[in-house]
């Protein structure tokens, strides 16, 4: 890996104590964990528990009923969904974002991010609520390679150069040129992170079959094709065009080829308004 990816990674800031324990021991106890030893651990932190109540009591889930105590939380999510969150949560507030060298203001890319994440959740929470509970956390950071790369650009002072090869190829084929500059793509990178930070396996698995979900086996594929049918639809430079919209009904149309099978319908029904009725329209016709 580029020496400038490897510095990156080791100058990340470190997960909280907390986190760490957490982590850790979920790893090493696999099925023997005591969800009595989880609740202890997260208690030491007051602000993580805060954050964790918070979570379970926004739309991201849709319980029928509020979420009072950590060890609710815990019973509801499952210990390893909880790993993951409480990752993706800390991960994600520990960055300055700055996405200028792919040519995207930044306050519309973290607005397209957060949508991505109501996305996944609205979509899958009464098709496949396991599902969405799952990709959840990986939808938290499904652009996290892009804010890193664009961080090393600006390191290296090669972001105007980045940025005028991509306009040049009008913000086409960005992997091929995040692997030129980066050495590595954003995609890529990520599923790098996730395998740095510990996640759970069927999510690295589910970043690495990003690209390619047809090639994956059992219950990645499911995953692959979800992450692949969001990140599609929510493309950064087009989040939400008609055509990215019809490219991802093209992917839950090869989903189902493959035996993996996503509700149509419920799909259109929980796409964001100003899509839906564009594409209902050509639907129809």
């Amino acid at each position: 890996m580029n020496p400038l990816l490897l510095e990156t990674i080791n100058d990340l800031p470190p997960l909280p104590k907390t986190v760490i324990e957490l982590r850790d021991y979920i790893d090493k106890k696999g099925a023997d964990v005591n969800l009595g030893d989880v609740a202890t651990i997260i208690s030491k932190d007051p602000l993580l528990v805060g954050e964790l109540l918070r979570l379970a009591n926004s739309p991201f889930y849709g319980f029928s009923r509020q979420v009072s105590t950590i060890q609710q939380v815990i019973s509801l999510l499952g210990i390893t969904n909880i790993k993951n969150i409480v990752l993706a949560n800390s991960i994600r507030s520990n960055f300055i974002i700055d996405v200028s060298p792919y040519g995207l203001e930044t306050s519309t890319f973290l607005e397209n991010c957060a949508k991505e994440v109501d996305f996944i959740s609205e979509w899958l929470h009464e098709e496949d609520k396991g599902l969405a509970n799952t990709l959840v956390p990986c939808a938290m950071l499904l652009r996290l390679g892009m804010i890193l790369l664009s961080s090393i650009l600006i390191k290296t002072n090669k972001d105007k150069e980045f940025l005028y090869a991509n306009e040049t190829n009008g913000f086409r084929d960005i992997h091929e040129l995040e692997n030129q500059y980066c050495g590595v793509d954003s995609i890529s990178f990520l599923g790098f992170l996730f395998d740095y930070w510990k996640f759970d396996e069927v999510l690295i698995q589910g970043i690495a079959f990003l690209d390619n979900p047809h090639a994956a086996e059992g219950e990645i594929q499911k995953i692959a094709y979800a992450l692949a049918i969001t990140n599609t639809l929510f493309e950064p430079y087009q989040p939400l065009s008609q055509f990215n919209a019809k490219k991802a009904i093209a992917l839950l149309n090869e989903a189902q080829t493959q035996g993996i099978h996503f509700d149509l319908g419920n799909f259109l029904s929980k796409l964001p308004q100003e899509i839906k009725e564009k594409l209902e329209k050509d639907l129809e016709s």
